[in-house]
């Protein structure tokens, strides 16, 4: 029996009809309204490839598929007309799953301001989702696979793969040797160039609780000259050692030289713990005195200095072999506060002031707006009452 002309007419069309063309830019719009940027993903998929490995969400399965080439571009456009700052244009594209564009973002911003530490950030939060690892890779030769890739000269890829090997790293004391990162490694990394190497191995050290690593991550979350590597030494050294790390810190705010102060400040903002506060509102009390001056604060005698405490960033007193030095600070019961009836602090100017408000509010956890004469009244009326 012959066909008619148009059964043929629609059979020759849907042959001829090209293929669905996945979108430019896949995004996958899960359940929850997360999106991720795709290389395969289905509707339903718990699991599929992205750009820079395989993203899991078990219970948050894949809702739909998107095109996002037309949100990249306008957030483009906007960072271009500087409707959008860095932050907010790397905030909306992880926001949106956008990865490689993210990627390509980050490096943009760092090229302007290599001292921007929300680049690594950023790219951190998504390297602990992905698993860039070959699935038929043993377990116990991952974290040496993800750190060759840390040791590679990809910018993305290595910061993903430090933010997936921090996860996995053993942190028992029994730790088998497959799954640590070795001291000559880690210290060979800190002493390299590569400023994601740098920031890598100080996460580890102190994921890995390498002690004989302290005094070099204390050294180096007060001084180096890179905000994302000094900051990654004062999480690290927190780790280690959150004592001695808070001690060493309130020295150098109290006495230290320059920039010392400034680091030391947000350190003990964002790693100092309760007992940071004491030193923090105890130094920003010195704000409105002159040096010699003396006044009470809490009990206590604060001192007001012209000199800065050109010792204050030895680490002799953190060795316990070198029992010629005087370490009674880092005793677990003693504060450097407490270490005398009277505490010392070297003036300081509006900068540090500054950075003294945004670490209470770091330590507070939101934006307080309270002043010098603010943080000191809450802190004599409302904090020591409560803590006695």
């Amino acid at each position: 029996m012959a066909l008619s002309a148009a059964p043929l007419l629609a059979v020759f069309l849907a042959q001829a009809a090209p293929a669905p063309q996945a979108p430019p830019i896949p995004i996958a719009v899960l359940q929850s309204g997360q999106r991720v940027e795709c290389i395969d993903a289905e509707i339903g998929d718990r699991e599929f490839e992205t750009p820079f490995g395989l993203f899991r969400s078990p219970t948050d399965p894949v809702e739909k598929i998107v095109d996002g080439a037309q949100q990249a571009k306008d957030l483009r456009m906007l960072r271009t007309k500087r409707v959008l700052d860095d932050f907010t244009w790397l905030h909306d594209l992880s926001t949106a799953g956008q990865l490689r564009q993210l990627s390509v973002a980050c490096l943009e911003v760092l090229a302007q301001d290599h001292q921007n530490t929300y680049p690594y950030v950023i790219l951190e939060q998504w390297g602990r989702q992905l698993d860039p690892v070959p699935a038929k890779l043993d377990r116990d030769k991952r974290i040496a696979w993800l750190w060759k890739r840390v040791t590679g000269k990809d910018f993305t890829l290595a910061v993903f793969a430090g933010a997936k090997i921090r996860e996995e790293v053993s942190q028992s004391s029994q730790a088998q040797n497959e799954r640590v990162v070795s001291i000559r490694q880690l210290r060979n990394a800190i002493r390299s160039k590569n400023i994601v190497q740098r920031r890598v191995a100080c996460f580890v050290a102190g994921r890995q609780r390498e002690f004989s690593m302290r005094e070099l991550l204390l050294e180096t979350s007060i001084v180096d000259l890179l905000e994302p590597v000094r900051c990654a030494a004062a999480e690290g050294t927190h780790e280690i050692h959150a004592h001695s790390a808070r001690q060493y810190w309130v020295r150098n705010l109290a006495r230290g030289s320059g920039v010392n102060r400034d680091a030391a400040a947000w350190n003990l903002g964002h790693f100092g713990g309760a007992d940071a506060l004491n030193a923090l509102v105890h130094v920003l009390a010195a704000w409105e005195h002159k040096p010699p001056e003396r006044f009470r604060m809490a009990g206590r005698t604060v001192w007001v200095v012209s000199s800065p405490d050109r010792s204050a960033g030895d680490l002799g007193g953190y060795n316990p072999e070198n029992l010629e030095v005087d370490f009674r600070h880092l005793s677990p019961d003693l504060e450097f506060l407490d270490l005398g009836s009277t505490f010392t602090v070297t003036r300081y100017g509006e900068n540090l002031h500054v950075l003294l408000l945004e670490a209470l509010d770091t330590w507070a956890g939101e934006k307080t707006g309270r002043d010098t004469a603010a943080w000191i009244t809450w802190y004599l009326e409302v904090w020591l009452p409560s803590r006695a």
